[in-house]
């Protein structure tokens, strides 16, 4: 069975973004959300190369990035058992968030 591991930075984002959608849109939409931000972990697990590098965004690091709707989840492929590093919606400043988180 692949497995994946949310590190401490990516439960507090998943934890935010359960709390946004339920303020803004109800207990539906946020379990959703969620539901799909954890079949994504799960496929990367599965899958860990389907992401995409973004050099751009994050330099030499070893990370990749995959999207669900508005969000990227970043993602350490190569560790074992694979590590989320962040869930950021996209309209944020990606270089500057990933200065500060990675």
């Amino acid at each position: 069975m692949s497995r994946y591991v949310l590190a401490p930075s990516a439960r507090d984002d998943l934890v935010s973004i359960r709390d946004f959608y339920l303020e803004e849109a109800g207990t539906r939409v946020a379990r959703q959300m969620l539901i799909e931000l954890v079949e994504a972990f799960r496929t990367l697990a599965r899958n860990p190369g389907i992401g995409h590098r973004r050099r751009e965004l994050a330099g030499d690091r070893p990370v990749l990035f995959f999207a669900v709707r508005d969000y990227l989840i970043i993602y350490a492929a190569e560790a074992r058992p694979l590590e989320i590093v962040a869930i950021v919606h996209g309209s944020r400043d990606l270089p500057r968030f990933l200065d500060k988180r990675l």
